[in-house]
């Protein structure tokens, strides 16, 4: 071979290894599925591949195919929202093996208007709904999927306010997603003014092994501020549930994003909700939210909560304007310090504003350290057994409710003020088969309430 040849064959070599870096091999022997690249996208973090992924999600939707999004080097860039209607048995699948996408996003959306904010959002599947308050055909969404895995939304290229001031402010939304069916596994989303993912009017909704950090916010607008400071900021948001739904989310973990020592909205909303459906909720880390639950809606809904840990809180669960729900909690741990200032009052674990939902705890820890004399709120917390109440020696107590705890271990609580109050002088604490330590059993006192103490020490 001589050295033209040579040189000529070690160019083309350099070229194939060179240009092919960004694009990974695909496996043309899986027909059922179809990567991005071949749509045109090019994943450099320069290159706009909105027009690229729309094409490919929408060439899948039809041809009932696979959408591959290959990791690359660097990262998908999106300049517009992907924005892909689904109609009714419509289905969508897209898998990744942790590829990128950090959208560069100014337009605003048209799908879904959740909030008053100038709302931006990266990838919003489903059908169009003008407004969380109108009124829909179901049918439409019958027999509708969406299944998205393993990528990585990531929002550092957006620009924010590090204060929200006015409607005219820009937020973020991870992913929008209107299916009766929606499946997340092993996604991450991350750096996120706004929402990590919302989804809407879903009869199954599966969250695995996803991670959502840095994502979240709060309004804290003049207009807001009269009327509800909660304006956004969730990790995972629900809205109009099915009647007979299943939520599961399992093996994730929450970090809210703070803004001038603020903490974000909630890890896990949900709103606006009719019918009862069913919750399961395991083995999540959860710190960084004013509220790491939050559940405001007329819905009787059923909450299973295992393994869960939530720090660095307002208020561990909130339950607002819901009279049926109903939750158990089962090996779990609440650390509660201090309110962050945004909310009234002490950070609590537990919080029923004009609801009736009922609360049981069972396995569970509920450590009590933030300022002295803090109460915890009773209302709702029905029965408490098998767990731990640390007090710390700041003389929390319980207040304003009827609650029994069983087989409990009470640690450095009551103290030279009450330990049980009630405004509600047919309120009852019950306690029975538990242990004090720290403070004698002498010194736990009640206060307008009937406190009984049976075979403890």
């Amino acid at each position: 071979m001589n050295i033209k040849s040579i040189l000529l064959l070690g160019f083309i070599s350099f070229s194939i290894f060179s240009f092919g870096m960004d694009k990974p091999a695909i496996n043309k022997n899986d027909e059922s599925s179809v990567s991005v690249l071949d749509f045109g996208a090019i994943g450099n973090g320069i290159v706009d591949d909105s027009g690229a992924f729309q094409k490919a999600i929408l060439y899948c939707i039809l041809n009932k195919k696979t959408l591959y999004v290959p990791k690359t080097s660097k990262s998908y860039n999106l300049n517009k929202t992907i924005r892909v209607n689904l109609s009714k048995g419509e289905k969508i699948k897209i898998i990744s093996n942790q590829a990128a996408i950090t959208p560069k996003i100014t337009d605003i959306s048209t799908a879904y208007k959740l909030t008053s904010f100038k709302e931006h959002i990266f990838i919003s599947i489903g059908r169009k709904i003008n407004s969380i308050h109108t009124i829909e055909n179901p049918e439409e969404n019958y027999g509708t999927e969406i299944s998205i895995s393993g990528l990585i939304i990531d929002g550092k290229n957006q620009k924010n306010v590090e204060q929200v001031t006015s409607y005219d402010n820009d937020i973020y939304i991870g992913a929008q997603l209107i299916a009766e069916r929606v499946k997340l596994t092993d996604c991450v989303f991350r750096n996120i003014h706004g929402y990590g993912v919302r989804i809407h009017e879903v009869s199954d909704s599966e969250i695995k092994h996803c991670e959502f950090i840095n994502v979240g916010g709060r309004g804290g607008t003049a207009f807001v501020n009269t009327a509800d400071f909660d304006a956004f900021g969730d990790a995972i948001y629900h809205a109009k549930v099915n009647a007979n739904a299943n939520i599961i989310i399992d093996d994730c973990v929450f970090v809210g994003k703070k803004q001038n020592k603020k903490r974000s909205r909630s890890a896990i909303t949900f709103e606006f909700s009719l019918f009862p459906y069913n919750v399961n909720l395991k083995n999540l880390d959860i710190e960084g939210y004013a509220k790491c639950l939050h559940v405001e809606e007329t819905a009787a809904t059923l909450f299973q909560i295992e393994n869960v840990k939530m720090k660095d809180f307002n208020f561990g669960i909130a339950n607002v304007l819901n009279d049926k729900t109903v939750m158990y909690l089962d090996n779990c741990i609440l650390e509660v310090g201090f309110n962050d200032g945004n909310d009234a009052g002490d950070a609590l674990a537990f919080l029923n504003y004009r609801s009736a939902a009922k609360i049981y705890v069972n396995r569970s820890t509920l450590n009590f350290n933030g300022r002295r004399n803090a109460y915890q709120s009773a209302v709702g917390l029905i029965k408490v057994k098998n767990s731990i109440i640390n007090g710390n020696n700041t003389n929390f107590f319980f207040a304003d409710g009827s609650t029994s705890f069983s087989q409990c271990r009470f640690i450095s609580f009551g103290g030279s003020q009450m330990s049980f109050m009630s405004l509600n002088p047919k309120g009852l604490y019950l306690i029975e088969d538990s242990i004090f330590k720290g403070v004698p059993i002498s010194a736990i006192k009640g206060h307008n309430v009937k406190l009984e103490i049976k075979r403890s020490r």
